[in-house]
């Protein structure tokens, strides 16, 4: 009986998995034991969530992000020197294969499920390839994910997919180049028998935009809002959407009727210049309305969690101060707010590197330092100090004993739920542990940021 381990590596520096109230399992490894012929032993390592140790094995397959893949390669190396098969995959790896052949025996470009099964054949008949292409293919029969060779004690919420695919192709995000512009959804009944056999009262929804980009796909959304309703699930749901949750009043209630307690938005920036040059085209049309928006959604009870770039090329000195005063004006229940990352496979990328902007580029060691909390490119208009003194100035203040207060306040009476808002604080709560324990909160915490950015006139 072959042995097969698949391994889901952490970032050597932070991981946002090893908080337990934030943490959700990994749905790639899962779907790729789930193709795997019945006669393999299949053992899963979450290494975000798990320590890894050494595990005897035939062939070992490693997934990784780009801030992940430092640690993929070095466990990669571990097995090839034991002569033991290595493959790995996953969106880091689809942008760089020739980086990834490095590393590993065989790489797979793209979502692995189409081409998985002959990638074992092949295995097991001696001729593994190098490459293999994965295609993108309907969702129709996609198997359910092995979710039982999870560590499934340490998750406290499940997770499932519906969709695959997004139009926008930002220039921060390489969504569109790893699944395609085509939104492609998996049958509603499937989805609604799986979530039935999830046994976390709440639920992530892994899609990039739950509600797509055209009125088929708001149709969908709300079809599934409404099956869990009429099926009586009673599960708290994170789902991630566009801005354009906000003009649907139907679609609002549906979310908020089927237990949608936290919505994701990509916000981006308060800045139209920003959001231009993300090509944000949706939030440029969009952020004079920001503040009714999502005041909507709020209005039913749904929390926003608010995600924010700031420190690009068209940020200066002032967009912290007005990025704050906006989150609590808007009242946004979570933030994730981040760097500028110039990930492989995006427009940002292919821009910064071929104006040789990059700074950092001792790949692969640098690519652990390409995770949103680091600057890998200098701005246009900011120092490098600027932004991470910008940040800690702004975290500062949005996880002050007072902000803190006057937010979970708000959660409360907006969500007119306990559990909401304890969830909510939770969450923020595993945010601000990692600022606290970041370096650039102990380097800059001193600096006289105030008198930087709060009185920059």
């Amino acid at each position: 009986m072959p042995r097969l381990l698949l391994i889901n590596p952490s970032n050597e520096s932070t991981g946002l998995g090893k908080f337990r109230s934030i943490a959700w399992p990994p749905l790639n490894l899962p779907y790729l034991a789930a193709l795997t012929p019945d006669h393999y032993e299949i053992k899963i390592i979450d290494e975000n969530v798990e320590s890894f140790k050494f595990m005897e094995a035939d062939i070992v397959g490693i997934t990784a992000l780009t801030s992940t893949v430092t640690r993929g390669y070095k466990i990669a190396q571990m097995y090839r020197e034991q002569g033991i098969t290595t493959v790995m995959g996953g969106i880091h790896v689809s942008m760089m294969p020739e980086e990834a052949l490095c590393y590993s025996d065989a790489v797979v470009i793209g979502e692995a499920e189409s081409v998985w099964p002959k990638l074992l054949q092949d295995f097991e008949n001696g001729r593994l390839e190098k490459q293999y292409h994965g295609v993108w293919m309907d969702l129709d029969n996609l198997p359910t994910p092995r979710r039982d060779l999870l560590r499934s004690d340490y998750y406290k919420w499940g997770s499932i997919q519906t969709s695959r695919g997004c139009p926008m192709n930002c220039s921060f995000c390489s969504v569109t180049t790893f699944s395609g512009k085509r939104v492609r959804r998996r049958p509603l009944e499937d989805v609604i028998s799986e979530l039935e056999q999830i046994p976390q009262e709440k639920i992530a929804v892994s899609d990039d935009n739950i509600i797509g980009h055209s009125k088929k796909d708001r149709a969908w959304a709300k079809a599934l809002f409404t099956r869990i309703i009429e099926k009586g699930i009673k599960k708290r749901f994170f789902v991630q959407s566009s801005i354009q949750f906000g003009e649907d009043p139907e679609l609002i209630k549906l979310a908020a009727k089927a237990g949608v307690t936290i919505l994701f938005i990509g916000i981006e920036s308060v800045n139209p210049d920003s959001l231009k040059s993300y090509q944000k085209q949706i939030n440029l049309t969009r952020n004079r309305r920001y503040h009714q928006l999502l005041s909507s959604i709020r209005k039913s009870g749904i929390l926003i969690n608010g995600a924010f770039i700031v420190g690009g090329d068209e940020d200066d000195l002032s967009i912290f101060h007005t990025t704050l005063k906006f989150i609590e004006s808007s009242k946004i229940d979570i933030l994730q707010i981040t760097k500028p990352t110039p990930l492989p496979g995006t427009g940002l990328w292919k821009q910064l590197s071929g104006d040789n902007r990059i700074l950092d580029t001792d790949f692969p060691k640098a690519w652990m330092n390409y995770r949103f909390t680091k600057m890998v490119f200098k701005p246009h208009k900011m120092s490098i100090d600027d932004v991470y003194e910008g940040f800690t100035y702004l975290k500062i203040k949005y996880y002050g004993f007072w902000g803190t207060v006057k937010r979970t306040l708000a959660t409360l009476l907006s969500s007119k739920s306990i559990t909401s808002t304890i969830i909510a604080y939770a969450v923020n709560q595993s945010y601000k542990k990692g600022f606290l324990n970041s370096e650039h909160y102990k380097i800059y915490r001193n600096k006289g940021l105030k008198r930087k950015f709060q009185n920059l006139r």
